[in-house]
């Protein structure tokens, strides 16, 4: 069970870092070519790297209830700030669909989302078996899985705006309905009991 705590460490540390990277190259090159998806796909990202950052923090301490209070807070920070950026994806789109305007995509945009579809869908799937040990680790695999279905939509978008202009606003708007939804998963998250530490993974602080 060890290896398993050891291994779970790992991964939230790695996705910290992939966050990181990966968003703050998406959300600059979407700016740049004023694509939503890809600047929205790059925010997402960096929002991500607080709530692994935290977990990271509890999986050292043995999963109990030390820093539960902090991981709450994280949680639902992290909660508002995806909603709030689903809000403004939404009128993004909304505004790139009535003025016709797209993207200037190009190739490093679309290796991007291609790179994003296999690195996060490998780190999600890493995950899965970690998913029964404890609640925590459950939700940083939904979490994973959810950043792994933006990068299928983002790729869709980069492929599909090669033909139709409306391709880019038309997915983030999908995008902004799931970071919505996923944004209020999380809320919900946090209001796990404190008890709900899993057996074997270290007592409770």
């Amino acid at each position: 069970m060890t290896d398993s705590v050891s291994r779970a460490s790992g991964l939230t540390l790695l996705a910290a870092l992939g966050g990181l990277i990966l968003g703050c190259v998406a959300l600059w090159v979407g700016v740049a070519e004023g694509a939503v998806a890809l600047w929205g796909f790059g925010a997402a990202c960096l929002l991500q790297v607080p709530p692994a950052l935290s977990l990271h923090q509890r999986i050292l301490a043995g999963l109990g209830n030390s820093g539960l209070d902090r991981e709450r807070l994280t949680l639902r920070s992290v909660s508002f700030l995806l909603r709030l950026l689903a809000l403004g994806m939404a009128m993004a789109s909304i505004s790139a669909l009535l003025g016709e305007r797209a993207p200037q995509a190009g190739l490093v945009s679309l290796g991007m989302a291609t790179l994003a579809v296999g690195g996060l869908t490998i780190l999600w799937r890493l995950k899965l078996p970690m998913v029964g040990l404890h609640p925590a680790l459950a939700l940083d695999a939904n979490r994973a899985r959810t950043l792994s279905a933006l990068a299928v939509l983002l790729l869709a978008a980069n492929v599909l705006g090669r033909w139709f202009h409306w391709a880019d606003a038309t997915v983030s708007l999908v995008m902004a309905v799931g970071l919505f939804l996923d944004g209020r998963s999380m809320g919900k998250g946090t209001t796990l009991a404190p008890a709900a530490c899993g057996g074997g993974c270290g007592g409770c602080g």
